[in-house]
């Protein structure tokens, strides 16, 4: 199926170059460097989606397979929401030699909405995801409890039985961040739930929200919060910044580095 054809060594080379990152050997310690890179420099957002969904008739072609996503961080400094974010990751880990498979979780108040990845290897699992994002690459055991502390948040993963696990942060006025259903999802599965995604019922098409590492901070946007402002977060701190509106699109598009065209014909659709 398209959306799981190999990234090139070509293509992988370049998004090397973007992330700043060498090719090297799977191991914890680059999946960890990989992270790192990837949430500071492709955004949790979803300008890209509902630029698609408008300039695309057909649902079945809205999807932007790994190719096509990569291609867009790349020229335009995009990103996407977790079902697109985390499979072109997934792509990425995939053509370094790291086995795994995509997941499709629950989170409190809502069922099979959010993707993640476990990277398998030595008998050992770790759950990744660049969506939320998980700052670092979490084992995760079946009969107990593990925890990680990284540079935002202290995350705990309670195994629930059934294959399912809950992860939770601190920090964070919601601390129950999803439940992982530790179970492989065949790829016309995944391909379905990406495709359904733009349907009307998808999530996020109806604003503009932008999530990006800078700096060590964790800035957010979001054009559903009046008036309009980025956020900025520590462990510990939280900043406001207000935004004209008339600057809207080039206040974002300079400060997460994305094409202003793209963020401008977002806004245009939903604001």
């Amino acid at each position: 199926m398209k959306m799981f054809d190999a990234l090139s060594s070509d293509l992988t080379d370049r998004i090397l170059a973007h992330l700043g990152c060498a090719r090297k050997s799977p191991s914890i310690r680059y999946l960890n460097q990989l992270i790192h890179a990837y949430i500071r420099r492709v955004p949790w957002e979803s300008v890209s989606r509902i630029v698609k969904r408008y300039a695309t008739v057909e649902t079945a072609q809205c999807p932007r397979w790994p190719a096509e996503f990569w291609a867009d961080a790349l020229s335009c400094g995009t990103g996407g929401t977790c079902f697109e974010n985390n499979l072109a990751f997934f792509a990425l880990l995939t053509a370094l030699g790291f086995t795994g498979y995509l997941t499709i979780n629950d989170m409190p108040s809502q069922r099979a909405c959010h993707t993640a990845i476990i990277i398998s290897g030595q008998q050992q699992k770790h759950l990744v995801d660049v969506a939320i994002p998980l700052h670092c690459a979490l084992p995760f055991y079946r009969d107990k409890v593990t925890k990680r502390s990284t540079l935002f948040h202290h995350y705990t993963i309670r195994p629930l039985g059934d294959s399912q696990f809950a992860i939770q942060r601190s920090h964070h006025p919601k601390r129950d961040v999803f439940t992982l259903l530790d179970s492989p999802v065949p790829s016309e599965v995944y391909a379905a739930a990406v495709e359904g995604d733009y349907e009307p019922t998808g999530y996020f098409l109806d604003r503009v929200i932008i999530v990006k590492v800078i700096d060590d901070r964790l800035w957010r946007f979001s054009s559903a919060e009046k008036p309009y402002k980025l956020e900025a977060f520590t462990k510990t701190s939280r900043q406001e910044i207000l935004l004209a509106p008339d600057r809207l699109s080039y206040l974002l598009a300079q400060h997460f580095g994305i094409a202003e065209e793209k963020v401008a014909a977002a806004l245009s659709h939903v604001v």
